[in-house]
């Protein structure tokens, strides 16, 4: 039996592209992670070599990982030194949700808005409220034409949306758990608003869930 083909470019696909590509990304997250509980430490020289080691893989899909990365700002290529993790803070990951907020609330348009309706299974891979703000942000934004603010916000979603899972908030003394249950049902509000093609509603619920998401750190502090 014959390869599936695309049905874009009618091409058949590289499994061997593919599975590179499976492997950068799964590389990009266990290193994103590490980074967010602070596995590994601020100013801490990354060596390709015991990474590639630790997740037994080889050089290159670390240093492909590597890339988004840096564009995060959460390590830095040093001349002479090589990969640094970067001094990131909790305060930084908070400016990106203002940042976010801001692009919501007020939209810079640039162009024509985009028909495109909202399917609310794309929220299924979210894995916390904060990566549901930033799909649902990048469909409002895609609609009111803001297609460069969108573009940013879709960039993020990575770090914003580890940066709240449970692990990754109590290692930076914060307790994602208290109030989820609200943020929950904003993000069902949202989503219901946004299937309907309400977007003034959809973006009231998004900069509510933004609102929230950037009090928590002060709010709710972890135990631990």
């Amino acid at each position: 039996m014959d390869r599936a083909s695309s049905p874009v470019t009618g091409r058949v696909p590289d499994p061997q592209g593919i599975r590179r590509s499976l492997l950068r990304d799964a590389v990009f997250l266990k290193l994103l992670e590490n980074v967010l509980r602070g596995v590994y430490r601020r100013g801490q020289r990354l060596r390709l070599d015991d990474i590639a080691e630790d997740m037994q893989v080889s050089r290159t899909p670390v240093r492909e990982a590597l890339v988004p990365l840096e564009a995060l700002r959460l390590v830095s290529v040093q001349r002479y030194v090589g990969v640094v993790v970067a001094p990131w803070s909790v305060g930084q990951m908070v400016e990106r949700l203002r940042v976010a907020r801001a692009m919501i609330a007020e939209p810079a348009v640039g162009g024509p808005g985009v028909e495109e309706p909202f399917d609310a299974q794309r929220l299924r891979s979210c894995l916390t409220e904060a990566g549901a703000l930033v799909e649902l942000g990048a469909w409002y934004l895609r609609r009111r034409g803001a297609v460069v603010s969108s573009d940013w916000l879709v960039a993020q979603r990575p770090v914003l949306d580890a940066f709240f899972t449970d692990d990754v908030a109590v290692a930076n003394g914060i307790d994602a758990v208290v109030g989820r249950r609200a943020r929950v049902q904003q993000v069902e509000r949202a989503a219901a608003a946004a299937e309907l093609g309400q977007l003034d509603s959809c973006a009231a619920e998004l900069v509510g869930l933004a609102d929230d998401l950037i009090a928590l750190p002060d709010r709710f502090r972890s135990a631990a």
